[in-house]
Formats: structure tokens, C-alpha cells, sequence
């Protein structure tokens, strides 16, 4: 997950004000105003604004969940499209990433878009059979 609105940088015992929020996480304070109108609570109306951090973990928790798509393990989600799309298979690409994880790259069959997923790297033949071909692997990029 990348820092930005990553709850796990908010301390659940702590109070906020909207520019710590902002500081922390990296956004405008207008956006910070703006998940208060929709539905981040505050402490009270005085001002400055105090937003709990148990609160703002469990809003940023669900608000992440109204952006994820499901896509089947051979699926990947295309933007442009809007919906899990078939990879086109010559264009797949893995790359091996640490704790066994690897990112699929490709395009997608429908719009030619380019998309990328997040999978376990003992999911990649099974992914292959599923396309009905064998797909090729990148190597591991050697940093020297």
C-alpha cells in the first residue's frame, strides 16, 4: 500500500487536526475538509477541527474498500474499460517482487489499455493455464 492515506501511519489513541491529517498522509487540507463533508466525524465544531485517529482509520479503511474491484486471479482490472478484463497473453509480463509476490503487467484484450496486478508468484502458472498458453517471466532486476 502506498503512504499516501495509508491508515497505518494514524495513531488509533491520538487526536487530529485537519493539517496534521494532511502533514501525515500527504493530501491538501481540502481534501481533508472534504472526507469531513462526506462523513469523516470530528470531535465537536470548535475549532481547530479535531478528527480522533481511531476514526479517521476506520474512514480511510473504508473508504479504500468503495475502490477495490474483484478480479479473477487471471483477470486484471482495466481503467479505461471499467471491469476485469482478460490480459491479452502476449503481452503478460511478470516480474518477481519480494515475500513472493510478482506484478503482472499487460494489456487489455477489449481497449489495448495498459493495466497491472499485485499476485502470488505461485499463482503465475496457474494463470498461464487459464490463458492457454505459457507465458514468459521476467528475471529479478539485479541491483548492483
Amino acid at each position: 500500500m502506498s503512504s499516501r492515506n495509508n491508515p497505518n501511519r494514524i495513531k488509533s489513541h491520538r487526536s487530529y487536526t485537519v493539517i496534521e491529517i494532511s502533514e501525515v498522509l500527504g493530501v491538501h487540507p481540502k481534501t481533508v475538509r472534504n472526507w469531513i463533508r462526506t462523513g469523516l466525524p470530528i470531535a465537536d465544531e470548535k475549532r481547530p477541527l479535531l478528527i480522533d485517529g481511531a476514526d479517521l482509520k476506520i474512514f480511510l479503511k473504508l473508504k479504500r474498500k468503495t475502490y477495490m474491484h474483484k478480479c479473477e486471479p487471471h483477470e486484471m482490472y482495466c481503467f479505461k474499460c471499467k471491469q476485469p478484463q482478460l490480459p491479452d497473453a502476449e503481452s503478460l509480463r511478470f516480474i518477481a517482487k519480494p515475500a513472493g509476490m510478482a506484478v503482472m503487467t499487460g494489456y487489455c484484450c477489449e481497449c489495448g489499455c495498459r493495466a497491472n496486478k499485485y499476485v502470488s508468484w505461485r499463482d503465475v502458472d496457474n494463470i498461464s493455464q487459464k490463458l492457454g498458453r505459457k507465458l514468459p517471466k521476467a528475471e529479478k532486476h539485479l541491483n548492483l
